[in-house]
């Protein structure tokens, strides 16, 4: 038996080159195609598709890992992962806050969809979320010291730009993990061609002086943010949003103070100042870009979505409905405003 073991694990490796590849890609393409033509269509379909993507995201994330770390080990230009093996990937520490961090960031938006409609108290609700973020920024530490004070790089597992039937390196054909965040369609990796560049993991260096500071408080900003915004509403002075009877309550309503957005705005700001005062490497800019995308999301957050953003998507949703082809887009808008108005991770940027 311990004879045939061997020639076992040869045979499924064999069946797994040919096979498994293909039937992933299928598998993967259908149920994302599914979780997005579900918003809009009936009641609760906005947590059904969030929920179909999370655990496409989980069953990709391991086959991504073999993918990924067999596509390595036969190219020593795969920078990305290089980096992810040397500095998340090596000690057990580093390994699992890396692994915790993926799974919490594919299923933070189901949960807390899924808190909203469970919990009906803003407070406990936001304790949550604080809780998490917390969880999320201890975690992100963890692994910032144990790569010697290196650039937290995102996503911080093993990703893939290969393609799936024959593991060679395609980086114009087809976005893959390695390029976009399922979780939110945000770019995981500016650049996919650092993926397949003669750059080494050596090339990151540790952060030192205001880039260390920057840093640090880029890491902790998401939990100040939420933080303040359960203190307000703690306190109970919050403004309440004048709504009429036809429109519903939304996430977007709890953040409707100025001051929570405003600390947050500065301290992206700030962060974003003092890492410029140390010279990066082109993986370290890439990340950056990714963070500088990420401010965007200020246009969805807060009093600038609720007093600014929200009237002129509802403007052009109007104005465009009867419209050919350009009421298809307001459709869309439409359907997905659910996600970004009821979830406070969706346009966290955390």
């Amino acid at each position: 038996m311990s004879a045939s073991s061997p020639l076992r694990a040869s045979t499924y490796h064999r069946y797994y080159d040919k096979y498994y590849p293909h039937h992933i890609e299928l598998l993967e393409d259908l149920i994302r195609g599914v979780s997005l033509a579900l918003p809009g269509r009936f009641e609760d379909a906005d947590l059904c598709s969030q929920t179909l993507i999370s655990v496409l995201n989980l069953f990709l994330l391991h086959h991504t890992h073999l993918l990924a770390r067999r596509r390595s080990e036969k190219d020593e230009s795969f920078v990305f992962n290089k980096h992810v093996q040397a500095y998340y990937r090596s000690q057990w520490p580093s390994k699992t806050a890396s692994l915790a961090l993926s799974i919490i960031s594919y299923t933070e938006v189901v949960f807390e969809l899924i808190l909203h409609r469970r919990v009906s108290s803003k407070s406990r609700r936001w304790r949550w979320i604080v809780g998490i973020e917390g969880i999320k920024a201890i975690l992100r530490l963890v692994l910032f010291f144990r790569s010697g004070k290196r650039t937290v790089i995102h996503p911080t597992h093993l990703v893939r730009n290969t393609d799936p039937c024959t593991f060679e390196s395609n980086v114009t054909d087809k976005l893959e993990l390695a390029t976009l965040d399922p979780r939110t369609g945000t770019p995981s990796t500016a650049n996919p061609r650092l993926l397949t560049t003669s750059t080494t993991a050596s090339s990151t260096t540790p952060r030192r002086g205001w880039a260390l500071f920057g840093e640090i408080v880029w890491v902790i900003r998401p939990v100040v943010y939420a933080f303040m915004v359960m203190n307000t509403i703690r306190r109970g002075s919050h403004k309440v949003v004048e709504k009429s009877e036809e429109e519903e309550e939304t996430e977007k309503d709890d953040e409707i103070e100025w001051k929570p957005w405003l600390v947050s705005l500065c301290i992206d700001l700030l962060a974003r100042t003092a890492r410029s005062m140390q010279p990066s490497s082109s993986l370290e800019q890439d990340e950056y870009k990714r963070r500088d995308y990420l401010l965007l999301y200020y246009l969805l957050r807060g009093p600038v979505y609720n007093l600014f953003t929200r009237r002129l998507l509802e403007m052009f949703c109007d104005a465009s409905e009867h419209r050919p082809l350009v009421s298809i887009l307001a459709t869309a808008l439409n359907d997905y405003r659910p996600f970004w108005e009821q979830s406070y991770f969706y346009t966290a940027g955390s």
